[in-house]
């Protein structure tokens, strides 16, 4: 398949690896001190390759989401990504939250996604046509005039999502961004989300609590434990298991399942003893 753009993967790290986290630890300070969040996380990311970051409401995920993209500095270890170690953010790993109203309220759609690109030095034209081209690829372009209040929320995830694509990062990182959604929309954004990964080629890590939609959007599962400072309990590569009804599918589920229900049982005990 022809695909709409080549990612900028001229600086890959050493072994190949696009994305490289490196026993990193990332925490933030609260009221009563620091809280470490994530403690020696490490694993490696191929171009093209989709990783679903997996685990409970509070376990460090969207930590370490914001650890990769730069929005939250390592306490320890660090993030290579393209070659480039510790990057501050940039337009090379574009995020997109669960939020509804990560859009700018005051913005159409089609100014929302050409904004990102006129920031990193587009001219309007260019921007403009870019955006358009995005928001076809979405199903959006009749909404292009329109302003985020007048959308559904499945519709301001595509903008959003269109918002990234634009930018043609090397790594799209995703917090829950169906997580808010009814189960229909949420099931029709995961078939266009992975038509639309097959088409661009970016790499993707996305972060979820659902199970179901590991299986669905990844080519490995990383499981965290359950409290923080959560590790990765274990990769599971979850390739070539096909559709929700194959014999793959049903094997794998029980067994995600059983890693986090004994992540679980395993602190609890420890905390216990």
């Amino acid at each position: 398949m022809e695909t709409l753009t080549e990612p900028r993967a001229a600086g890959l790290t050493e072994g190949g690896a696009l994305l490289r986290v490196e026993h990193v630890a990332l925490g933030y300070e609260t009221q009563d001190g620091f809280h470490l969040a994530v403690g020696d996380i490490s694993f490696e990311l191929a171009a093209r390759e989709k990783l679903v970051v997996i685990g409970p409401s509070g376990g460090g995920k969207s930590t370490l989401l914001k650890g990769i993209a730069g929005l939250l500095p390592a306490v320890a270890g660090r993030v290579v990504v393209g070659g480039r170690a510790s990057p501050p953010p940039g337009p090379d790993r574009a995020v997109v939250f669960q939020e509804f109203d990560q859009l700018f309220a005051w913005r159409t759609v089609l100014d929302n996604v050409a904004y990102p690109l006129r920031v990193n030095g587009a001219s309007r034209a260019e921007a403009a046509e870019r955006a358009r081209s995005f928001l076809e690829l979405m199903h959006l372009g009749p909404a292009a005039h329109r302003h985020p209040h007048e959308l559904s929320g499945g519709m301001k995830q595509r903008v959003a999502i269109a918002r990234a694509l634009a930018l043609e990062p090397l790594v799209l990182l995703m917090d829950e961004p169906f997580g808010s959604l009814d189960a229909i929309t949420r099931t029709r954004l995961q078939r266009e989300l992975l038509a639309l990964l097959e088409r661009t080629e970016v790499t993707l890590v996305f972060v979820t609590h659902s199970i179901d939609e590991a299986l669905v959007l990844g080519d490995r599962v990383a499981v965290l434990t359950t409290h923080a400072p959560s590790t990765v309990r274990e990769l599971v590569d979850i390739r070539g298991v096909g559709g929700r009804d194959t014999p793959a599918y049903a094997e794998l589920r029980p067994r995600l399942r059983a890693l986090l229900t004994h992540a679980e049982e395993a602190e609890d005990a420890d905390g216990l003893a």
